[in-house]
This record gives C-alpha cells, structure tokens and sequence, in this order.
C-alpha cells in the first residue's frame, strides 16, 4: 500500500515535471533544468516500482496441490518429477502473472500498457500518452542537453531489470520500453542490449 502511494506522488511529479518541461520548450524557458527533474522524477517511478515488484516475489503465492489418484504411482521417480516440474512452471506462471498486474497497474495512468510474451519473457512497456511521447521526443532532439535524464533513465530501467529477475528467481527476462515501433530501450539482466534513447 505504502509502496503504490509512493509510485502515485512520483507519477504525479512525473506528470508537472513533463508539463513543466514542455511549457518550457515552447517559452525559452530552463528546458534543461525541466528535463532533468522529469526525468528523476519518472527514474525514482521505476525504481518504487522496481521495488514493488521485489516486495510482491516476497509475498506467499498459493501452491497447488498434486494429487496421486493410484498407489502405483507414489514414489515413482518420473511421476515425482514430472509432478514437481509442473508445479514449478505453475508457480512461475503464476509470479509472472503478478508482476504483469503490478506493473500495468504503475504504468497505466502516465506512459501507457504493459503486455507480456511468455515465449520470449518479455515485458513490453508501450507508451500511449502522449505527454510522456512528447518528453521523449525532447530528450531524444537534445541528448547533449539531458545526459543527466538520459542517464537516469537507463540506470532506472536497468534496477528495474534486475529486480524482475530477483522476483522471478530466474535470469533472462527482458524488460523493453516501445513508443510505438520504436524501441527505445531493452534490458536484459540488468543490461541495456539495445538503447534507442537518442538518435
């Protein structure tokens, strides 16, 4: 609870920040100055949720129960194992689940929707607002005038990564953040593998 009031007042911030920011590039104002708050801003959003992510893997997660309906079977090593394999692709299904839910439930208001391939582990990040696209655009036309923000956000994206991976207790997860076809950022394991932010 306290975790998700957190992820609001930065998404909050994130919103005036990207407001500030525009209203300054159209006036002359500090659009610098702009940029970098709204990005640590968006940068201290993807950490809580990050964090968010972390604490739910902490949570208990209902294990199902397998049944053995014949005595021939009990103690079977093939039937334990297969049995086992299955619960633990239930149980993984199951966090993957969770951590789609907590982070559609992050970005739905202030960059867009979050979609998951299983096949590929692969959380997608689409921007569909159209303020957060039009920050982007500005730090992707004045990357020599953002290299705080821009740095912010890989290093954001990049703890984000790792806590996925540390909630799912497993590796090669990717966490992608699209604005429309574009990729504007991939990471794997906590490594940026494909980083779109400038030009």
């Amino acid at each position: 609870m306290i975790v998700t009031i957190i992820a609001i007042v930065f998404a909050i911030l994130t919103l005036i920040g990207i407001g500030a920011w525009i209203w300054a590039g159209t006036h002359d104002g500090p659009t610098g100055l702009m940029a970098f708050w709204t990005i640590v801003a968006a940068g201290c959003l993807i950490v809580s949720v990050a964090y968010g992510v972390h604490a739910y893997n902490n949570r208990s997660i209902a294990q199902s129960k397998v049944t053995q309906t014949s005595g021939k079977l009990k103690g079977t090593t093939y039937f334990n194992a297969r049995a086992k394999q299955k619960s633990a692709q239930q149980k993984q299904a199951l966090r993957e689940k969770g951590i789609l839910k907590e982070l559609r439930n992050t970005y739905r208001d202030d960059i867009g929707t979050v979609t998951f391939d299983a096949a590929n582990k692969t959380y997608v990040v689409q921007v569909k607002k159209h303020d957060y696209h039009q920050a982007l655009k500005i730090v992707r036309k004045h990357p020599k005038q953002n290299k705080k923000a821009l740095k912010t956000i890989r290093a954001s994206f990049t703890d984000a990564s790792k806590a996925i991976d540390k909630a799912l207790k497993q590796k090669g997860y990717r966490l992608v953040l699209k604005d429309g076809n574009r990729v504007v950022l991939a990471v794997r394991d906590g490594v940026i593998v494909r980083d779109g932010l400038v030009k």
